[in-house]
């Protein structure tokens, strides 16, 4: 619970002597402290502590200080993005940045983009979703040619959320991406926005390599719902993989076509109980087990 002390508080005063201290563990000690004091002079000192040549001084400084939510801690986040040479403080005021939410570190976000280190760039890909600002649909998209796969699993996401009407040809890209997450994430992403012109794509996911990807272009399939994907779900039930023979039986319960009942039914002797049970489900909505 924060304090509001006079300036003269003895305990105050003794933990800005320690912001001095030689002893780098005793100044972000006294950082930590500090954070349970909301007076001007305690704010002032923590802004100052960021110049602090301690990492740990440095990231204990930006934590208190983002939990008063003291706008001027933007400036001084933003040089260290651009400017400093560690990596981790680079990656904590990009991730900062974005937790706060100030619309005019956009360009500055831009800027490091192209940072050399994976972690900045997945945040400043996650920052950029959360500003809201559409300018950034063409960096996003830029990002999905990013050499890391986390990058571009960020850029992905945060198009989405920017704008789906806008992101669906980005996402259509990133159905073939080399990285079973990124495909499988923008399957689902797809899948969320409806546009029937993915099927084929999705379609050609049903024989991904990897059995998750195969189960997201099935959920995607599913949340669109065209009855041109009944076949290729049928031969989805002699899938290898449990889940995607569970999930296409679920989907082709959802879309109702008689042409999956026989399939349906010879299903019924999957080794899988999670299987069968997905099958039983999906059989009821015929109708086929009324008396």
């Amino acid at each position: 619970m924060k304090q509001p002390v006079h300036s003269n508080n003895q305990a105050v005063q003794k933990l800005l002597q320690d912001l001095q201290n030689d002893n780098w563990n005793i100044r972000a000690n006294a950082v930590f402290a500090l954070k349970n004091y909301d007076i001007p002079q305690v704010t002032d000192a923590l802004l100052q502590t960021l110049e602090d040549v301690n990492e740990n001084v440095w990231l204990s400084a930006v934590n208190v200080l983002k939990e008063k939510k003291d706008p001027r801690l933007v400036k001084p986040l933003v040089k260290t993005l651009l400017e400093d040479t560690r990596d981790e403080l680079r990656w904590h005021a990009a991730y900062v940045l974005g937790e706060m939410g100030d619309k005019n570190v956009f360009d500055d976000l831009v800027r490091a983009m192209h940072d050399p280190c994976e972690e900045v760039r997945v945040d400043i890909a996650r920052a950029l979703g959360k500003l809201g600002n559409v300018k950034a649909v063409d960096y996003l998209t830029q990002m999905l040619d990013d050499e890391s796969p986390r990058v571009r699993k960020e850029a992905i996401s945060s198009l989405n959320a920017l704008s789906p009407a806008k992101s669906s040809d980005a996402l259509f890209k990133s159905l073939q991406d080399g990285d079973k997450r990124v495909r499988s994430l923008a399957a689902i992403l797809v899948g969320k926005i409806g546009k029937k012109d993915a099927i084929s794509h999705l379609v050609k996911m049903l024989h991904d390599p990897d059995p998750v990807v195969r189960v997201s272009a099935i959920y995607a399939l599913d949340r669109i719902g065209s009855p041109t994907v009944v076949d290729p779900l049928i031969r989805c039930l002699q899938d290898s993989y449990w889940e995607v023979r569970s999930d296409a039986a679920t989907a082709l319960g959802k879309l109702g076509d008689n042409r999956a009942i026989v399939p349906l039914l010879d299903t019924l002797q999957d080794e899988s109980g999670f299987v069968r049970h997905s099958v039983i489900k999906a059989l009821e909505k015929f109708n086929i087990f009324k008396k």
